[in-house]
């Protein structure tokens, strides 16, 4: 049955009194006459033809505080005790797991309860106990967080407000200089990196020959992945976490490699990809190298050309977890922006980028509020490629969705014809499917290569930053080492830098941050008691701690013995 809120009047969809968490569908209603300026993930909406859905997490009057206004009218009533919700886009009712089989598709009403089907979208209650067998039927999720959000206050000295407009416009970039940054990219490392965690060939990852099945999320294939993902990302010199969260109660893993930037370190740009996938017969065999092996690797292609740059802003590679279960894990990047006031200005994301059929060319997808950033991607395809684009204006199904629902001007990179890929969430989603066509995802990452050159700002190559002195001149030790139970690191540096100091394990994952943000000129000393970031105690072993600040990198090696 579809349940509809009743539209009075405009004024009559805001109401003094609040409300528990829910789900509602207002009729002619426009996002604009709900939310004002970033809604920091309290108020969510979807426009759909049938109307705009809300996702209000305000919660109670104890969780939201006196005055919070609630939606008018009747909300969608939860048929289950615990369950999940989601959004199931209906361009992929009929492309889920039984194509494998062969079979006829599987309708959501199967898996739970249909509070309302429209043209474009069903709103989807999934009771917790169906929620692995909803996953696997491979169907295009939007995950609904209803959880009431309570965010936490932002950290000292970080900007508490996100979803600029606009930035502040950088220098132009020499354009030899940009030409010079993008003809490293290289086809060779972008299809090997794609068939290596596909399953077209092994590869070496703590000194054994590897080879992957399976990218679904809570998967070893997908465990070893990120691990062997991230460690690249190590190797280019990056400063890589490995970002958990759960799904479920599984913990999943977004891999984030940063490099800080020059002279405006707290402004952020992302670069991001999902790098899991599924099938028909997700836990065993899912290749997914259209979606997103593709999408992942321009990433890693991407940071590879960017390892040995700098960029005016500091800029995150974000391969995320758990997208092809409902976003989940730019849904987790997002909310924890939010919540420590990080201010990200632009999110460049990349999702099935390496198939064509008729058309050989790439959708922008954003919103007229970020068209300055799809305008930005535009230029670059039309500058530095030979394929065509189209911008598009109704965002949905991919990692650039949890940004623009938090008032971050974000786009998606996804190739034209995605939509015709006859191999979409199947055993057969292989790199021999892709081939022949994947020379087209390189000119995909050479214009998203060029929206991060003209966001980030581009900077010549061994151009010093004025007032900070080479970290040549810096030393960085720790004493006693080995150590048990603390040791002292002392740092120093000749001019006033902003950067960090950070403890990294073996595998190149940070474990806990010691410092961070602006350090004035001459001695520090940190103490580190061999705790990670949750305060738990570490094992024994041999660990790096790195400072990297606007002027470069210092490390030394740890060996804390238990």
């Amino acid at each position: 049955m579809v349940q509809r809120l009743i539209l009075t009047g405009l004024l009559a969809l805001l109401l003094a009194v609040p409300a528990a968490a829910g789900v509602a569908l207002v009729p002619g209603a426009a996002r604009a006459e709900v939310v004002s300026g970033p809604p920091a993930l309290d108020l969510l909406t979807w426009e759909l033809p049938e109307g705009l859905l809300i996702v209000d997490r305000r919660g109670t009057a104890d969780a939201a505080g006196a005055g919070a206004p609630a939606l008018a009218g009747e909300r969608f009533v939860p048929q289950f005790a615990a369950a999940e919700w989601f959004l199931v886009y209906r361009s992929h009712l009929d492309r889920g797991r039984d194509r494998d089989s062969g079979a006829d598709s599987v309708a959501p009403a199967v898996f739970g309860h249909v509070h309302f089907a429209g043209e474009t979208a069903w709103l989807v209650e999934v009771p917790r106990e169906r929620l692995d067998d909803f996953y696997a039927a491979g169907f295009g999720l939007q995950y609904l967080e209803l959880a009431p959000l309570t965010p936490a206050p932002a950290r000292a000295g970080e900007p508490a407000a996100l979803g600029k407009a606009e930035p502040a416009p950088l220098a132009p970039i020499d354009p030899a200089l940009k030409t010079a940054y993008l003809d490293g990219l290289d086809m060779t490392t972008f299809s090997q990196r794609i068939r290596e965690i596909t399953g077209d060939l092994a590869f070496w990852y703590d000194g054994t020959s590897r080879t992957v099945t399976t990218r679904y999320y809570n998967t070893a294939g997908n465990n070893l992945v990120a691990g062997y993902l991230a460690e690249i990302l190590a190797g280019y010199g990056y400063a890589v976490e490995l970002d958990t969260f759960t799904v479920s109660g599984h913990i999943c893993r977004n891999v984030v490699a940063t490099k800080l930037g020059a002279t405006a370190p707290a402004e952020i740009v992302v670069v991001g990809g999902h790098y899991d996938s599924t099938s028909g017969q997700p836990a065993t065999l899912a290749p997914g190298a259209e979606d997103n092996a593709s999408g992942a690797c321009l990433v890693m292609e991407i940071a590879r050309i960017s390892a040995g740059r700098e960029f005016e802003r500091t800029v995150q590679f974000v391969l995320f977890d758990a997208e092809e279960v409902g976003l989940r894990g730019s849904q987790h990047f997002v909310q924890e922006a939010v919540a420590a006031g990080r201010d990200i200005i632009a999110a460049i994301t990349a999702d099935m980028v390496t198939y064509y059929q008729n058309n050989y060319a790439v959708v922008i997808e954003g919103q007229t509020n970020w068209e300055w950033l799809m305008s930005i991607m535009a230029a670059n395809v039309a500058g530095f490629t030979d394929i065509s684009y189209r911008k598009d204006y109704y965002s949905w199904g991919s990692d650039h969705v949890p940004f623009q629902q938090a008032g971050i001007a974000a786009f998606l990179a996804i190739d034209w014809d995605w939509d015709e890929y006859p191999y979409y969430h199947r055993t057969t989603d292989t790199w021999a499917r892709i081939a022949g066509t994947a020379h087209i995802g390189l000119e995909i990452a050479r214009a998203s290569a060029g929206t991060l050159a003209d966001v980030a700002g581009l900077r010549p190559e061994a151009t010093a930053v004025p007032g900070l002195v080479p970290l040549a001149a810096a030393r960085l030790t720790a004493h006693p080492n080995p150590f048990n139970p603390a040791t002292t690191l002392v740092f120093s540096i000749g001019a006033p830098a902003v950067g960090e100091l950070a403890i990294f394990d073996v595998k190149g994952r940070k474990v806990e941050t010691l410092a961070s943000g602006a350090l004035a000129a001459g001695e520090h000393s940190v103490s580190w008691r061999g705790l990670d970031h949750a305060g738990r105690a570490l094992p024994s072993g041999t660990y790096l701690v790195r400072l990297r600040t606007t002027a470069g990198t210092a490390s030394a090696k740890l060996n804390l013995v238990r």
